[in-house]
């Protein structure tokens, strides 16, 4: 199964969600951006909400784009409350996390834009591996038992 990755932002800001999401595309890793992961006339609401829902990780692009977008706060708020993990990329200077995550460490992408993002690339493709190596062994463990039951 992909990890999944859900980026939340602000529509001025699509150049950087587009370096992002290509960033972080790999067979491994599905990255939802709304802009492309929607089809028109399906529902936004509900597309967004199961995405969120079902991600792995919270990519939140913050800017003061974001932090005046009508649907970001929103998307932050189905992730805290989905136990989502949440990584704040701060894109801007002299800007506060909201309220319900302003106690998460983010990362600061405005000061050195290019080891920030590659921290981010190589943190997101080895929490993808984590997970597949996991997946691995619940699979194994099941051929295990199954092996076991038909030995009986």
């Amino acid at each position: 199964m992909a990890f999944k990755v859900f980026i939340s932002y602000s529509t001025k800001d699509l150049s950087k969600v587009n370096h992002i999401k290509a960033m972080l595309e790999h067979s491994s890793i599905e990255v939802f951006v709304a802009e492309y992961s929607l089809l028109p006339g399906q529902p936004l609401s509900e597309k967004i909400i199961n995405a969120i829902k079902s991600c792995n990780l919270f990519i939140l692009l913050w800017s003061n784009s974001a932090k005046d977008s009508e649907w970001v706060p929103q998307e932050i708020g189905v992730a805290k409350s989905s136990l989502r993990t949440i990584l704040p990329v701060v894109l801007e200077p002299n800007l506060s996390l909201p309220g319900f995550i302003s106690d998460l460490k983010y990362l600061n992408v405005y000061q050195h834009p290019e080891q920030a993002l590659e921290w981010l690339q190589n943190n997101v493709f080895k929490q993808a591996e984590e997970q597949q190596k996991n997946e691995g062994l619940v699979w194994l463990g099941i051929g295990a038992a199954v092996l076991w039951l038909a030995s009986k």
